[in-house]
């Protein structure tokens, strides 16, 4: 039994396993699965891309066919960068593995546990409340196109489809056929976010509870009553425990820089990106005649996405929290009763302390609730600007 089958990281395994993206999984189940995936994921993409450019005179197929295209490019980002980054995201999954295995007993053991705990806490209502909003994007239009079959009116009906298709293909003839492959595509972009998602939340938090575990070290840094300003090297018992403790802040510092790597071009796309579709799904609920399928098409896309980036803007913040207490840490140790050498390694690690660990977007953004402020701000902002177009 793998290390992570464990009831803590159980579904980000089988959420990387679905989509071939678990780096220990056989190299031909991976091709396999990454193939299925992105064949759904690109096709729907396609299909939206053809309805629009046929449709690029209709500003009504642009504002429908547009804010989907325009999530689905920054969730094929995450797919392909989770693919490039695989054999970084190995190097953590073995480095949390081996944590574990070092620190299986004591206060460190429980500070894993409680960060584990809270991990749990978080991705599972992320998780049901983001395959909720699948089935409101999807469900609608199946379930009002079936009431319209069972109960037969004098009107003509029309059905409507997650996005505008009908001027290329007969939606009479393949709305099933198109709705089911939409349905199974639209899964795959959802499970690349969730997956994509807690896989960062389990990677930063790992980091939170090395920051933790050092809080706990240097708090129990004691010197002697009587303070030798220059005692032997082996004699100094304070030295040798700030020094495993330096390594240890090296080695938590060295993760969040391959994290930060990993994951910069991708949220910098994705951030542009956000701040667009959010005012396309907020223009279409004003200036598009709406129906109820629709509306609930609209509102589900447009939660899914504040939620998505409020998410990873709240993990990201906790890495700048406490990586930037542990300057508080290193002040509320008995520093004052270590030798001189000890206390010129507190204050070299002190200047480095003074820059907090963040995950940036395209190192230009940081990633942290003042950015997600930042982004509703945006999107507000060019909402107006595409509402005043439609005034003039």
């Amino acid at each position: 039994m793998s290390f992570f089958d464990n009831r803590y990281y159980y579904f980000n395994k089988r959420l990387l396993c679905i989509l071939g993206q678990w780096p220990f999984q056989s190299r031909l189940k991976s091709y396999i699965l990454f193939g299925v995936a992105s064949i759904f994921i690109l096709s729907l993409t396609a299909f939206e891309m053809w309805g629009l450019v046929a449709g690029i005179t209709n500003m009504n197929i642009i504002m429908i066919n547009l804010s989907p295209l325009l999530i689905n490019s920054f969730v094929i980002v995450k797919f392909f960068n989770c693919a490039l980054t695989k054999h970084y995201m190995k190097e953590f999954l073995e480095d949390i593995e081996e944590t574990w295995k070092v620190k299986h007993i004591g206060p460190e053991k429980e500070i894993l546990e409680n960060f584990a705990e809270e991990y749990m806490s978080i991705t599972k209502p992320y998780m049901i409340v983001i395959y909720t909003l699948w089935f409101l994007y999807c469900g609608p239009p199946v379930v009002i196109n079936k009431i319209h079959q069972l109960l037969p009116t004098n009107e003509t009906y029309t059905p409507e489809f997650l996005y505008r298709i009908e001027h290329v293909l007969n939606l009479d003839k393949y709305f099933n056929l198109l709705m089911l492959h939409a349905f199974i595509a639209v899964f795959y972009i959802i499970t690349t976010v969730i997956a994509v998602d807690i896989t960062f939340t389990m990677c930063i938090l790992h980091i939170c509870a090395l920051f933790e575990c050092l809080r706990y070290n240097i708090e129990r840094i004691r010197g002697s009553d009587f303070v030798h300003l220059e005692p032997k090297i082996e004699d100094d018992k304070a030295y040798h425990d700030i020094i495993n403790c330096i390594e240890s802040y090296k080695h938590a510092l060295k993760l969040s820089d391959i994290l930060s790597a990993n994951y910069s071009t991708a949220f910098l796309f994705i951030l542009g990106n956000i701040v667009i579709s959010l005012s396309f799904g907020a223009a279409e609920l004003v200036m598009l005649d709406t129906q109820l399928e629709e509306l609930i098409r609209i509102f589900s896309a447009t939660m899914g996405q504040v939620l998505v980036i409020f998410y990873l803007s709240w993990i990201s913040q906790k890495l700048i929290d406490y990586s930037s207490s542990f300057q508080n840490v290193i002040y509320s140790c008995d520093w004052y009763n270590i030798s001189l050498r000890s206390k010129h390694l507190l204050k070299l690690t002190l200047l480095r302390a003074a820059h907090p660990c963040q995950v940036k977007g395209g190192k230009i953004y940081v990633m942290s609730l003042m950015t997600f402020s930042w982004i509703l701000k945006g999107s507000l902002s060019y909402f107006t600007v595409l509402t005043s177009l439609q005034q003039e």
